[in-house]
């Protein structure tokens, strides 16, 4: 008998309406990479995007972006005062939000890419407190920060192509009180990150991005060249759930990889630390999935 596995990877292998990555980012993001990028030059591919133009002017004139300048009309401005690292964000969140938009009619979508968001963000918090930091250089951020966006993107497919399947492993999830993916793996054996994955790995995404988005909930069995971001994105996820942080329709989290915790050399004495600035970042990703 066919495994849920095989039967969704062939699914999704043969449809054709499945998303794709949205060029503007791919341009934005190449451009941020240059070595001659400025404002005006990031600005002229934005502007031709009018919800990207709608976006960052928003994200630049918000209370949290803002500080102690004047509104802005301007796109250039709007790049030059939110820094390359900030635009490529935003361009990439609402890019892939606005590319999955149809997917998931039963998802509260504000409440799922808040968190998503978040989750992004907070990968750059653990990657900055860990002390395992020759490795920490090897994982880039901005890989951390799209894996962290994408990791539960497979709940979106699974609520799309197979709502049968994902209604059974919710019902059971509820009845039992246990978490999605442990009860995605007693019924289908396999979950929705390794169902996210699939796509992923259509669009060509580097096996990093791909390997952590697999194995976020179980982060130490994932392949050891990619088992770092996998522990940073677990994590970053973890610790969103724990604070409420938007919601995907998962419900309870499993609890958190202790080996990860380990592996990444962080310190019990710094999670206040880390929780503060996870809610501050909150605050900012909200601006940025709303938009």
């Amino acid at each position: 008998m066919q495994s849920f596995e095989q039967r969704a990877k062939e699914l999704l292998q043969s449809l054709e309406g499945l998303p794709t990555v949205p060029d503007v980012m791919l341009k934005v993001n190449r451009e941020i990479g240059s070595p001659s990028a400025t404002a005006r030059s990031l600005a002229a591919i934005i502007r031709n995007d009018p919800s990207l133009v709608a976006a960052v002017l928003r994200a630049a004139n918000s209370p949290i972006y803002r500080g102690r300048y004047a509104e802005t009309t301007s796109i250039q401005n709007a790049v030059a005062r939110l820094g390359f690292k900030e635009v490529g964000r935003i361009v990439t969140s609402v890019s892939l939000i606005r590319t999955f938009e149809g997917l998931g009619s039963g998802i509260d979508h504000k409440a799922f890419w808040y968190h998503s968001v978040t989750t992004g963000i907070a990968t750059g918090i653990f990657r900055r407190y860990s002390t395992r930091k020759q490795e920490m250089e090897t994982i880039e951020a901005e890989s951390a920060f799209v894996a962290g966006l994408l990791h539960d993107i497979g709940i979106l497919l699974m609520d799309q192509y197979f709502p049968e399947e994902l209604a059974l492993v919710k019902s059971t999830a509820s009845k039992l009180h246990i978490p999605l993916a442990q009860a995605e793996r007693a019924a289908l054996d396999t979950d929705h990150g390794r169902i996210g994955a699939m796509l992923l790995r259509r669009w060509s995404i580097p096996e990093e991005v791909v390997s952590a988005v697999a194995w976020h909930h179980d982060p130490d069995l994932a392949p050891p060249e990619h088992r770092r971001i996998a522990q940073i994105v677990h994590l970053a996820d973890f610790i969103c759930v724990n604070q409420a942080i938007g919601d995907t329709g998962e419900g309870l989290y499993e609890g958190f990889s202790e080996g990860a915790w380990h592996d990444l050399g962080l310190s019990v004495s710094d999670v206040e630390s880390m929780l503060e600035e996870v809610r501050t970042e909150a605050d900012r990703s909200e601006v940025i999935a709303t938009v």
